[in-house]
C-alpha cells in the first residue's frame, strides 16, 4: 500500500462494517501519484482491493461508495472504469466535484464495506 499522506489508517473497522478511507492514486511501488484520470481511477481501485482482501472483503461487499471528483466533465471517463470493479452487486454511490485534493489529484474514492 501506498504511504498514507495523512495522520489516518488506510481502513477501520467496526464489527463486520469496513470503512475505507479516501484513497487518491498513489502508487504503492514509488508513493506518486499517476498522472491522469484514468491511471488514478485504475490505481485507486487496485488500492481498494487490496485493502478490502485484507479485511476479508472484496468489491462485492461494498455497501457505499463516495467520489470526490476535481472535474465533474470526467464523470463518464470514471464510470467506464468503474463499472469494471462491480459486476452483480452495485453499492449506493454519491459523486461531489471538489475544487482540489490531496497531492494534486483528480479524483478520490472512498467506501464502506462488509466483511465477508
Amino acid at each position: 500500500m501506498p504511504k498514507e499522506v495523512g495522520p489516518y489508517s488506510h481502513s477501520t473497522n467496526y464489527g463486520d462494517l469496513i470503512f475505507v478511507s479516501g484513497q487518491i492514486g498513489l502508487d504503492p511501488k514509488t508513493n506518486t501519484i499517476k498522472n491522469d484520470i484514468e491511471e488514478q481511477t485504475v490505481q485507486i481501485m487496485e488500492n481498494v482491493k487490496i485493502i478490502l482482501e485484507n479485511n476479508q472483503s472484496d468489491f462485492q461487499h461494498i455497501t457505499k461508495t463516495t467520489i470526490f471528483l476535481t472535474d465533474i466533465k470526467q464523470f463518464e471517463t470514471i464510470n467506464k472504469i468503474y463499472e469494471r470493479y462491480f459486476t452483480n452487486n452495485l453499492p449506493a454511490r454519491s459523486t461531489v466535484e471538489v475544487s482540489s485534493l490531496a497531492k494534486n489529484a483528480s479524483i478520490e474514492i472512498e467506501c464502506i464495506a462488509v466483511k465477508r
